[in-house]
């Protein structure tokens, strides 16, 4: 063979090789396989929040239900015999990522399990791809995760802030679109700011033909009093705003301000009177609050639990999402002076009986699927929830909203619990002890948990997954950018 012949051969196989790198690094790391169906946990302490307890008794799941509760032999039982076993968490608000070859739905899904969130409501999908690929993923076996509930497209008016949007401009609007929603299996109608009240009305009337819960953020051509939603997102409109006032997250956060004695007992009272539930998200504004410390947000544990394009580009101040880059000093004083404010109410408003949900909202920044739950329980337990208050909050009350007995442990349940070595309704720190999560009946280990989670964040650190990743990033916060001017 010839010199040159021998140089093409060889450059020919040097880029074979580059080529099969590049593949391998790129190549998305399998899912964690699903166990079979069924568990016995015995000589456990059975905890429902807020309900009762059990000690030395024995869980026994079959397929994915719980099958039977039973007293368990003092000393006997398995490998999690003194541990305490909990229903599990549920977060009322998330937003799964829009689908790509990247599969982020399906690392989103496993972070929750890892977290012992095996139940959310998707609250909204933002472009239409998102929330089909995670519940399809999940139902089919494909991947594990956790049971979605899911709002579909966005119902909002005129100049929609999301392209997943149904635009309502009058009653037969509201009929087709919720009419659309029931017929996909979506489990909920999602309202948002530019609904006009007309269209709020139409959209009531249609959701409830259809035994639809009404959520989402109160309209800006509304007040709270007015909007009456099912569950309120956010605590949106709470304090006095004007009518139409369209002024955007966190600018409105000014208006907490001036929430005073008066308001907040006629919020209470008319919480109570029309049933109304609110899911605060704390987190949100605590995220949002500390991107005055980027660097010191951007270094959290939480942070490295995703990859490194959602730290360095999506939440990003200089590069990131457009609301991000426009982030002053005004609006940090604005959401930290809401802060006090805005727990005092959720205290008062727990202590009255009102109904509290406990959602998330992932995809916010630095909002991360799971371990930003965690920290939402421990902000209502500084707002004066106890702990056991907290996770009341987060299993019973919020599961019920969903389905019935979904978020307590008892007969004929859903098999969805969470083994702790010690007690999480007398200290939020026992969350560190979490031995196993049954998720529809599946059972996964701490060990199991563990060794996926590394198996992703292998891929993450890799240099050229992370280099490519963070390249289409860039580039897609480019064209959205663009779009907005």
């Amino acid at each position: 063979m010839s010199t040159p012949m021998r140089a093409v051969l060889v450059v020919v196989v040097l880029l074979a090789i580059a080529v099969l790198v590049v593949w391998r690094s790129l190549t998305p790391v399998p899912p964690l396989a699903l166990p079979e169906s069924g568990a016995i946990l015995s000589g456990v302490t059975l905890v429902n929040p807020g309900l009762d307890r059990r000690n030395e008794v024995e869980i026994r799941v079959v397929g994915s239900r719980i099958h039977t509760i039973a007293s368990a032999s003092v000393g006997e039982g398995g490998p999690y015999a003194g541990a305490y076993v909990l229903p599990g968490l549920v977060d009322m608000h998330v937003h799964f990522p829009p689908d790509s070859p990247l599969r982020q739905a399906e690392l989103f899904a496993f972070l929750f399990l890892y977290h012992g969130v095996t139940t959310v409501r998707d609250a909204g999908d933002v472009d239409g791809t998102a929330t089909g690929p995670a519940r399809e993923g999940v139902e089919s076996g494909a991947f594990p995760g956790p049971r979605i509930f899911a709002c579909g497209p966005f119902i909002d008016g005129e100049d929609p802030l999301w392209p997943n949007s149904e635009i309502i401009r009058g009653p037969g609007d509201a009929r087709r679109a919720v009419e659309a929603l029931a017929e996909g299996g979506f489990d909920c109608v999602k309202v948002y700011g530019r609904l006009s009240a007309s269209g709020l009305e139409a959209v009531r009337g249609e959701a409830q033909k259809h035994g639809l819960p009404l959520i989402g953020h109160v309209p800006f051509s509304v007040s709270y009093e007015k909007a009456r939603l099912d569950d309120v997102q956010h605590m949106t409109r709470m304090p006095v705003s004007p009518i139409d006032d369209e002024r955007g997250f966190p600018a409105l956060m000014v208006d907490w301000r001036n929430l005073d004695e008066e308001r907040t007992e006629f919020l209470v009272q008319t919480t109570l009177e029309f049933g109304i539930a609110n899911t605060p998200t704390l987190i949100v504004t605590e995220q949002f609050a500390a991107m005055a410390d980027y660097e010191t947000l951007r270094a959290s544990p939480d942070a490295q639990l995703l990859p490194r394009l959602y730290r360095d580009v999506v939440w990003s101040p200089v590069e990131g999402l457009p609301s991000l880059r426009t982030l002053g000093e005004e609006d940090f004083a604005a959401l930290r002076d809401a802060r006090a404010p805005r727990m005092a109410l959720v205290e008062r408003l727990h202590r009255a009986g009102a109904r509290i949900h406990v959602g998330s909202d992932v995809q916010n920044p630095f909002v991360i699927p799971g371990a930003s739950l965690h920290r939402e329980l421990a902000l209502l337990v500084e707002a004066g929830l106890t702990p056991e208050d907290a996770w009341q909050a987060a299993t019973r009350v919020s599961g019920g909203f969903l389905a019935p007995g979904l978020g307590r442990i008892a007969e004929g349940a859903p098999a969805d619990l969470l083994v702790f070595r010690e007690d999480p309704t007398r200290d939020l720190a026992a969350l560190d002890t979490l031995e196993a999560v049954i998720a529809q009946g599946r059972l996964y280990t701490r060990e199991a948990l563990d060794a996926q989670l590394a198996r992703y964040r292998a891929q993450f650190e890799n240099p050229i997954y992370d280099a490519v990743s963070v390249f289409v990033a860039r580039r897609l916060m480019a064209r959205i950018v663009d779009g907005d001017r």
